[in-house]
């Protein structure tokens, strides 16, 4: 496994206006790149996906992508790194997953391209849509309100990126005790929850229930859906949560909290869990 030095902002020459003033500054923009998944066995190398993504973060990225869809069983999991064989222009945006059986079926049902505002496109279909191999959670713990209420503090002061840009997104794991153990950026929400989990797997770590995930913006279906193949007991967000989100939070047994923001936020699913 090796890694590279990532650029994830660029410099840009802007012009702005201020009281009818014009200037002239540098603005740090954040970078959007495609990136390619493949699976490999000893017999052949498969194309998975092509992800916009911010680059930083790939390898996690690409192994909890995997992961969190159902396509990769993480007991099959041998390695992870760039295509050595990529031409000059897809180095380094090219990552092969390493496993010792490809399930040629998973794949199939996906087409090969997600961009960064979709945690949900390239289905071939309504039923792809929803994870089959995710189980409820069963931890009962119950966690303190205001450590839920410090989590986008704590989220915010972690991120790199978002000093220098503003816009990208980002996705930490903590444990019950407000902990952070893992977090992430990119421009797409969904990337930075592959990334976060990723993290995780690529330490070993397949299953943890006594965690809460903290994401920027909203909780749509498919972060509850990636936070559930993981096992994590509380989702929560700064914006608002979808419909498809509290049934799916409600039904795996995930406390889904939403609007943590300014010391106060709603609960929709498994209150019980917060005292």
């Amino acid at each position: 496994m090796h890694l590279r030095k990532m650029n994830p902002y660029i410099n840009k020459k802007t012009i702005k206006f201020i009281d009818n003033n014009k200037y002239f500054s540098d603005d740090h923009v954040t970078t959007e790149e495609p990136m390619e998944i493949k699976l490999s066995d000893k017999k052949s190398i498969e194309p998975v996906s092509v992800i916009m993504r911010t680059p930083v973060d790939d390898f996690p990225l690409a192994v909890g992508f995997l992961f969190d869809e159902g396509i990769l069983n993480i007991s099959d999991f041998r390695n992870v790194h760039y295509d050595d064989n990529a031409g000059i222009n897809e180095k380094n945006n090219i990552v092969i997953v390493d496993v010792n059986k490809i399930n040629y079926n998973l794949i199939n049902q996906r087409n090969f391209y997600v961009n960064s505002s979709c945690g949900v496109c390239g289905k071939t279909n309504i039923d792809d849509v929803f994870i089959k191999n995710a189980r409820p959670v069963r931890i009962n713990e119950k966690i303190d309100a205001k450590i839920i209420s410090s989590l986008p503090k704590k989220m915010i002061e972690n991120q790199k990126i978002f000093k220098y840009t503003g816009g990208i997104h980002a996705s930490a794991i903590f444990d019950y005790n407000g902990n952070l153990i893992s977090i992430s950026e990119d421009i797409g929400r969904h990337n930075a929850v592959d990334k976060s989990i990723g993290k995780l797997l690529l330490n070993g770590i397949s299953r943890k229930e006594d965690t809460i995930m903290q994401v920027s913006g909203r909780a749509g279906f498919e972060i509850v859906q990636k936070a559930s193949m993981f096992g994590i007991s509380i989702v929560s967000s700064v914006s608002a949560p979808s419909s498809l989100a509290v049934e799916l939070a409600d039904t795996f047994n995930i406390t889904l909290i939403s609007f943590n923001r300014d010391n106060k936020f709603n609960v929709y699913t498994h209150e019980e869990r917060i005292f």
